[in-house]
């Protein structure tokens, strides 16, 4: 399966951390976990991939041997979990994660819940939010608890010994999970590689000399994500709001790179870094019914199962001979197109075969394979399904399609929603010449081969070199952005802003951030960077419509730029020096604090702060 040639590597402790692995999971965890393989394989190194779920904590190591067995993951990756080491760590181990904390333990021990023969005590409230968790060892001592806190109440994060005694105590439960790298990474290099989009909330603040952090994106970021009025999609925000303080922002395809850098939210750190496929690629490409159609999916509404339906009946009642086999795991969308195939399908020519473990071996017998998804991130069905030189006939969604297929040579790519062209290409592939489609088999194989372990993990190596030999320590900035000038012309809002201090003479770039007070929207537009009377100028411009996203309540405006290699986020200041000033439906004022910000739309909401 692997190639074994020189893998190119950092010489550095590589960590995949995830939130959880679940029973059964889809793209994410599985990219992950083959990535991980890959790294062990090709390196012959041993690769841990880090866990914070509790469930993974109960035991490990059965499933380790479970994906093991599965063949998810080799004999050289194991699953480890913060939860599994707390519950069976040593009381030295436990004395130096409490080395950790310089807090002074507040928690009132004799208002705690007793164990009660359940490893777990959780509350939570009408939200769903949990507000007090306790967590206990297999012999009934406390391990761990968490209060969320309360107007007469701090929040707290607590560990204890192994005779249930505090022995010390966070206000965030992150920094416990920070306490438990700090232990087993040490002053050796690493990187840890986070797959998890929740994590990039407070992993961004995991700052170590010795450590790169690397932050993957998985799947689209917003609903246009060529529109820098459009709302970044929850999944991402944190990801990409804190991006300058990663490393490494790994995108899985160069259309989404484009689209990223486009709209300023990544600057310099960004790499195009596919997934890897491990479909072994057919030798011999065997006949099979040009009309034949195989769909590997879950039920679920997002991958429009639907249209493929839909777009094979249009084709038979064109006169096409062509059929289709559904398979995959059972879904919401699973009762709906039941119905809707036993409308359109009373011959069984179109029909949803449920989960097969085997199903995969189908595009081999199969003539095509149909992709409807309403958005992907590199959709890895594709390249099984070209692997086994299955056609693929595929929307030209964002992302992947486009960066996978080349359109007339290795499949086909259909405008998006559109069944009726999606039906004249399943039409088409049974027009073609059998030496042309025969052609575009083969050159269907020929890309998988663009994605294998070995050229893929070269791509790694050298992106995550790259980040350990430049990484800078991130240390608060001297710097503050002061606003200069301020004047509307039309419908567009032009600034200007002084640095001084440290950002203002070892600057490489500057952006103009704005952010959602009290919400996740944000956006960065383009600056430019002057020097002017011996000052250092940051000139930009932005719309009202930039703001789109936000329908009520206050925006904040903020320069970002990079110092001597280091992120820093400035607020703008000085605003008192101006009036106020309407923009459209958007009013620029000065808060309390003389800094500047957007009230939107100015009529509805109440003064600032």
């Amino acid at each position: 399966m692997f190639n074994r040639r020189e893998s190119g590597l950092p010489d550095a402790t590589i960590y995949c951390l995830i939130g959880g692995i679940p029973e059964t999971f889809g793209g994410r965890t599985s990219a992950c976990l083959q990535r991980a393989n890959a790294f062990a394989e090709l390196d012959k190194r041993h690769v841990e991939v880090l866990t914070l779920s509790p469930a993974n904590g109960i035991n490990p190591q059965a499933l380790t041997n479970r994906l093991r067995d599965e063949g998810k993951i080799g004999k050289r990756v194991t699953i480890r979990s913060i939860w599994g080491d707390l519950m069976r760590a040593e009381p030295d181990v436990l004395a130096q994660l409490a080395t950790h904390s310089s807090e002074e333990i507040t928690i009132d021990t004799e208002t705690l819940p007793r164990y009660q023969g359940e490893p777990e005590i959780i509350e939570r409230d009408s939200k769903g939010r949990t507000v007090r968790l306790d967590r206990f060892r297999d012999d009934g001592s406390r391990l761990y608890s968490y209060r969320r806190g309360s107007n007469d109440q701090a929040k707290s994060s607590v560990l204890y010994d192994t005779r249930g005694r505090p022995i010390a105590q966070w206000s965030q439960q992150y920094q416990l999970y920070f306490a438990w790298l700090d232990w087993m990474i040490g002053a050796n290099p690493a990187v840890i590689i986070n797959d998890g989009p929740p994590i990039a909330r407070y992993l961004h603040e995991y700052q170590r000399e010795n450590v790169a952090l690397v932050q993957t994106i998985h799947s689209k970021h917003s609903a246009d994500p060529t529109s820098r009025a459009e709302s970044i999609g929850k999944t991402y925000v944190e990801a990409l709001k804190n991006v300058d303080r990663f490393d490494l922002l790994a995108v899985l395809t160069d259309s989404q790179y484009s689209d990223l850098q486009d709209l300023n939210y990544v600057a310099d750190n960004a790499a195009v870094l596919p997934n890897i496929t491990t479909a072994k690629s057919i030798r011999r490409i065997k006949p099979r019914p040009a009309g034949s159609g195989v769909m590997l999916a879950r039920t679920t509404f997002l991958k429009r199962i639907d249209h493929a339906v839909k777009a094979v009946h249009s084709a038979q009642q064109s006169g096409v001979d062509a059929s289709l086999e559904i398979y995959g795991v059972e879904d919401e969308a699973q009762a709906s197109l039941e119905e809707l195939v036993s409308e359109l399908s009373s011959d069984g020519s179109i029909a949803l075969k449920g989960f097969d473990p085997h199903a995969r071996s189908k595009f081999a017998e199969s003539s095509f394979t149909l992709l409807t998804s309403k958005y992907e991130g590199q959709p890895l069905i594709l390249l099984e399904s070209m692997a086994a030189g299955c056609i693929p006939i595929a929307y030209d969604i964002k992302y992947g399609p486009a960066d996978i297929i080349t359109h007339g040579v290795n499949g086909f790519l259909v405008p998006e929603g559109d069944t009726d062209a999606m039906a004249a290409y399943i039409g088409k592939l049974q027009e073609m010449k059998d030496r042309d489609v025969e052609r575009m088999r083969t050159a269907a194989v020929s890309r998988v081969g663009d994605f294998s372990p070995d050229k893929v993990t070269r791509k790694w190596g050298a992106a995550m070199k790259r980040a350990l030999s430049e990484k800078v320590p991130q240390v608060e900035t001297d710097g503050r952005a002061v606003l200069s000038d301020l004047y509307i012309n039309n419908d567009q809002l032009n600034l200007q802003v002084t640095l001084t201090g440290e950002a203002a003479n070892a600057y490489d770039w500057a952006l103009l951030t704005w952010t959602e007070r009290n919400g996740h929207n944000f956006g960065r537009l383009p600056a430019r960077i002057e020097k002017a009377a011996g000052k250092t100028q940051v000139a930009a411009e932005l719309r009202a419509g930039d703001f789109a996203a936000v329908k009520k309540g206050h925006v904040d405006l903020w320069i970002d730029t990079r110092v001597n290699g280091r992120s820093c986020r400035l607020r703008v200041k000085g605003a008192n020096k101006f009036e106020s000033q309407r923009l459209s439906h958007t009013e620029l004022y000065s808060t309390k604090f003389g800094s500047l910000s957007v009230r939107l739309p100015a009529s509805r909401v109440e003064s600032a702060l």
